[in-house]
């Protein structure tokens, strides 16, 4: 029995290796497929040194001094063969001892209906081997591989969690035997350790996805910016080329009227130059308020809402927007213009058709209201209106984006077929 039970010790070390190294090697991004040669002789050189060590030194030497025979020579290996990132080849190797844990708890566990006989541990051991093998390949290979464009605060927090766990393991359960024999001490430091490390999982991970959730709104913000920005100059472009047509058309429109008047036909004139008057006005820019950049944008919803035939009430008595960046503002407007005059435009165009803007100051606040009507039912998710179409919903996104980022509150409302923006910032 003693020769049985160190044959398939042995065995179970060659499986220990051949999935620690074959783990490692996928987590540095090392795929079987493109590098054959190199997972033969790695598996091979390292199988002959594992082998002559154990039959040298024995199998409790050759457990001490694992990590100076196998991690930090894999390590190494991967380092400059590969030409790794250091943290990199140090996470794939400690990920990959990590991995090993299970499959020596799942032989430990059968053993356990077994009188904890040595050899039911190792069998069961190494039948677990590859299919947990082929689920760390394919389940979390791929976000270990992913660590390598993550920030360097990313990657020190899985460098240190499996490092500090590698160093307690060697010490409490190779080198020492504290973990079965230190009592309580070791007990409730291995639980403290525990639930520290979860604390800290947890605070981290909120933080980075805290980071990630600002990273988008600023990037939807930047988009609607851009977005704005070229609406803006396309608008200014159609009134830059339409005074450029009046510039060159003023010698012609001098002449008639000065034909008219030289034929003593004063009517024609006068209506000539009320239709001019009328045609200018059309393409001038509305002041609504002081501030020339949401004065543009006003303007330019006023106008396409005037030429779907959308009445469009604006009162804007707020002066002060200082404190305002100005793409942010633009972004603002311009979205829940923009979701007005779309609702109108799909309403049929018969019906009472309307939209309502208005800005005031209050309590030091800026406060914006726009009303409009609709016929579509609205849907709503958490108080927030989304829309189910392709590249919709942006717009909405961005509006909360930008109230927020200033502390304010906002609120959607939808009733009686009136739909309501409200916010104060």
């Amino acid at each position: 029995m003693p020769e049985l039970s160190s044959v398939f010790s042995l065995v179970n070390y060659a499986f220990v290796l051949f999935f620690g190294i074959v783990a490692a090697l996928y987590f540095a991004d090392i795929g079987f497929c493109d590098h054959k040669r190199v997972y033969v002789l790695t598996l091979f050189f390292f199988g002959i040194a594992q082998l002559l060590f154990y039959l040298i030194m024995g199998e409790s030497v050759l457990y001490k001094c694992y990590p100076f025979l196998i991690h930090l020579p894999l390590i190494l290996l991967i380092f400059l063969r590969f030409h790794r990132n250091l943290s990199i080849s140090v996470i794939s190797v400690l990920s990959a001892y990590l991995l090993c844990t299970p499959r020596k708890w799942f032989g430990t566990f059968v053993a356990f209906f077994f009188d904890r006989n040595p050899v039911v541990s190792n069998i069961a051991s190494i039948i677990i081997t590859i299919p947990l093998l082929v689920l760390v390949i394919r389940f979390v290979s791929p976000y270990i591989i992913r660590l390598k464009y993550e920030s360097r605060t990313t990657l020190l927090l899985f460098f240190l969690l499996p490092l500090v766990y590698y160093v307690l393991e060697y010490t409490f359960t190779v080198y020492t035997d504290l973990l079965y024999t230190g009592g309580a001490v070791v007990i409730d430091f291995m639980d403290s350790f525990l639930v520290v490390s979860f604390f800290i999982l947890s605070v981290l991970s909120l933080k980075f996805s805290s980071e990630k959730n600002k990273a988008e709104r600023e990037n939807i913000l930047l988009t609607t910016a851009a977005t704005q920005a070229q609406k803006e100059i396309s608008q200014l472009s159609a009134f830059q080329q339409q005074a450029a047509i009046y510039r060159h058309d003023l010698r012609h429109h001098m002449n008639f009227i000065q034909s008219c008047l030289d034929q003593n036909n004063p009517k024609e004139a006068a209506s000539y130059i009320r239709e001019i008057c009328t045609s200018l006005e059309h393409s001038s820019v509305i002041r609504y308020c002081v501030n020339e950049s949401v004065n543009l944008i006003v303007s330019s919803y006023a106008n396409q809402a005037a030429a779907n035939h959308i009445p469009m009430q604006i009162s804007i008595t707020a002066t002060e927007f200082s404190r305002f960046q100005i793409t942010d503002l633009c972004s603002l407007f311009a979205n829940a213009l923009e979701n007005a005059l779309h609702a109108c435009q799909r309403m049929n165009p018969q019906s009472q058709r309307y939209i309502a803007l208005k800005v005031y100051e209050k309590n030091a606040q800026l406060c914006i209201q726009i009303k409009n009507s609709y016929e579509q039912p609205v849907v709503f998710a958490d108080d927030i209106p989304i829309s189910r179409s392709v590249n919709h919903g942006i717009g909405v996104q961005s509006m909360i984006s930008v109230v927020e980022k200033y502390h304010g509150v906002y609120g959607f409302f939808a009733d009686h077929g009136e739909f309501r923006f409200q916010a104060s910032m």
